[in-house]
């Protein structure tokens, strides 16, 4: 009896018939509707559970188009479908593995996608309606199982929009489509859970409509009444500040959002979440900057402290977008974000005051066009204290490589000088930064980059995103005809994480380039816990627990070699200066086995206490005068 309930020989023969056939099945019908909604690649592990519709991806027949791509292990592949997600607004993440082994191993990177509203579609093969049926009654365990309770289910339920059971083909087409509708509609990760021997099963045709994003249900009234409430605050501004966040990106508002920009007449800032939402080298608009709490320029903190008026569009209230300004007991004082006056308006809800207004069912892009239409009624066309009070000073103080002494070791500032007008100046259009959580974000947040050229995953943070996201989102521009380079910044600990997403770098030869800041310390970690360990003078010792063993003894040239790729290993400024002439003056290293380019890693040896100029304001060094953050030199300070 059990063996007819077994993967293997039972499946193969169905698949072979499904591929051979004219009509649909659910394998194909799945197919047509990813690549519909902006899937092209799917990062797929596969596992006997999923090994039929896996089979259907490297059919032409079948397939749609879709390119199966292999990554190393299913928490690098999810990051990878991730930064797929959110490279651009034209692709959509997917990625497939088996159950139990593959979709627990996933779940935390499906976690960080949810949090940080990316859309993704994860899809777990899981064993069959008779195996199932089989635990229960018969009390056999089958391989990947915890038990027989759909575990899987329960916890893809908690971490995604939607989760559906494809396990009967009478019912899969409207499943699938409600999944992946939801995904468009709330730019947010689903879960599709594929029952083994049920991929070659014969369904409904495909419909003739396509899948789309579908609004958010919106009383007019409440429209009305956000709309008005927000332009009362703005007509009655001095100085009023717009903050743009990441939904914007999410829901392709960047545009609308520059035309809000432009009919207010006031700079904008991004969250450190939104940054590079817009270009941040156009000159129609006002860019002051990323606002980061504490870490943001000192002239970007007055601007934001002085203003009457902030309206925050598609702006998540996280600690980390207000970086010491926020804590478990905050409460706000009215110079202060997000303040009793200040205007939050996200995808679905408008707050005006943080006690005042609230109106919860309004799209983000209807608030926007109902702000354009109230802005054109205006007399003149313009509010009262138009034009807005702008930014004194850059909004990107990045000191001349100059200021560095090539003989010194390399520092996090001198770093961002060097690569900055070293490598990313005249560049900024062709490069992609995807920027790990911690001091590699931290530091470099100041850089300035082209539309959608700065990723990182700064909500959730797990540190190893990095690395991981290479492959997905230098698919996702080259999808979109972005001609960037893909330019990883991140931690040796990071690193550890998922250096083993090289190897599918290498295999797609991608011509990234990797920055491991080799400081062998968790160094963020001991900033959080003990920020004084980084004083000049007197300082505590590093926690036992902020090293990072491996980094003492690994040879990243060597590492990089084995893995395909190009190494280098740089210790100071004169060696860091004439590494990144030589990359941004070179070609991309070619892979010895393939023929076909391949990547590029550099350990950037730091010493362990060095710290970004912008995390200064934690330190509380009895040898050091108190000061303001700032991107400058300390000589340099205002």
């Amino acid at each position: 009896m059990l063996k007819h309930l077994q993967t293997g020989n039972f499946e193969r023969e169905y698949l072979t018939q499904a591929t051979v056939s004219n009509g649909e099945t659910v394998a194909s019908y799945l197919n047509k509707r990813l690549k519909q909604i902006g899937v092209s690649h799917v990062f797929c592990i596969p596992g006997d559970y999923l090994a039929e519709w896996a089979a259907s991806l490297d059919d032409p027949r079948i397939n749609a188009g879709l390119i199966r791509v292999n990554p190393n292990n299913e928490m690098c592949g999810t990051y990878a479908a991730d930064g797929y997600g959110r490279a651009t607004n034209q692709t959509v993440g997917c990625v497939a593995f088996t159950y139990g082994v593959g979709g627990i191993n996933a779940a935390q990177a499906v976690a960080g996608a949810y949090v940080e509203q990316v859309p993704l579609v994860v899809i777990n093969g899981s064993p069959s309606v008779a195996q199932f049926n089989s635990q229960r009654d018969q009390g056999v365990l089958y391989h990947h199982m915890v038990n027989g309770s759909h575990t899987d289910h329960r916890i893809f339920s908690e971490i995604t929009e939607i989760a559906v059971k494809i396990d009967n083909p009478a019912t899969a087409p409207g499943l699938i489509d409600a999944a992946l509708q939801t995904c468009l509609t709330t730019r947010r990760p689903v879960y599709i859970e594929l029952a083994s021997q049920t991929a070659h099963m014969a369904c409904a045709s495909l419909p003739k409509s396509e899948l789309r994003a579908s609004q958010i249900p919106a009383s007019p009234a409440s429209l009305r009444e956000a709309c008005a409430a927000v332009m009362a605050h703005l007509s009655s501004a001095k100085r009023a500040v717009v903050v743009g966040g990441s939904e914007l990106a999410r829901y392709g508002l960047q545009e609308k959002f520059a035309q809000l920009l432009k009919a207010i007449q006031a700079p904008y800032a991004t969250s450190p979440l939104g940054k590079s939402v817009l270009c941040e080298l156009r000159t129609d608009v006002s860019f002051a900057g990323v606002y980061f709490g504490m870490s943001s320029q000192t002239n970007l903190q007055r601007l934001m402290e002085s203003a009457d008026c902030i309206l925050t569009l598609g702006v998540r209230d996280t600690d980390f977008n207000y970086l010491g300004v926020v804590t478990p007991d905050y409460k706000p004082p009215a110079t202060k974000l997000p303040g009793p006056d200040h205007i939050q308006a996200r995808n679905g809800a408008v707050l005006v005051g943080r006690q005042l207004a609230y109106w919860g069912d309004v799209g983000l892009e209807a608030l926007l066009d109902a702000l354009l239409a109230a802005l054109a009624e205006l007399p003149g066309k313009k509010l009262p204290g138009a034009p807005f009070p702008c930014l004194e000073g850059l909004a990107s103080q990045i000191p001349p490589v100059s200021e560095y002494i090539d003989a010194d070791p390399i520092t996090y500032d001198s770093f961002k000088s060097i690569f900055s007008y070293g490598f990313m100046e005249g560049r900024e259009q062709k490069t992609q930064i995807i920027a790990d959580s911690g001091f590699s974000f931290l530091s470099n947040i100041g850089l300035k980059c082209a539309e959608s050229g700065y990723i990182a995953q700064l909500a959730w943070a797990a540190i190893g995103y990095g690395v991981g996201a290479i492959p997905g989102v230098t698919l996702a521009n080259h999808i979109a005809g972005r001609p960037r380079r893909t330019v990883a910044i991140t931690g040796d600990a990071a690193f550890a994480e998922t250096l083993n997403a090289l190897g599918t770098v290498a295999q797609l030869a991608q011509d990234a380039i990797i920055f491991v800041m080799d400081n062998r310390v968790y160094a963020v970690e001991q900033w959080l816990i003990d920020p004084n360990a980084f004083c000049p003078e007197n300082a505590p010792p590093f926690a036992a627990l902020a090293d990072v063993p491996q980094g003492h003894i690994w040879d990243y040239v060597k590492l990089a070699e084995g893995f395909g790729g190009k190494g280098y290993s740089v210790k100071t400024n004169a060696e860091l200066k004439h590494l990144m002439q030589e990359l941004k003056n070179g070609t991309a290293p070619i892979n010895q086995l393939t023929k076909r380019p391949t990547f590029t890693l550099i350990a950037v040896r730091l010493p362990k206490n060095s710290l970004p100029s912008n995390a200064t304001w934690k330190l509380n060094c009895p040898a050091l005068a108190p000061e303001q953050p700032t991107d400058e030199p300390k000589d340099r300070q205002p």
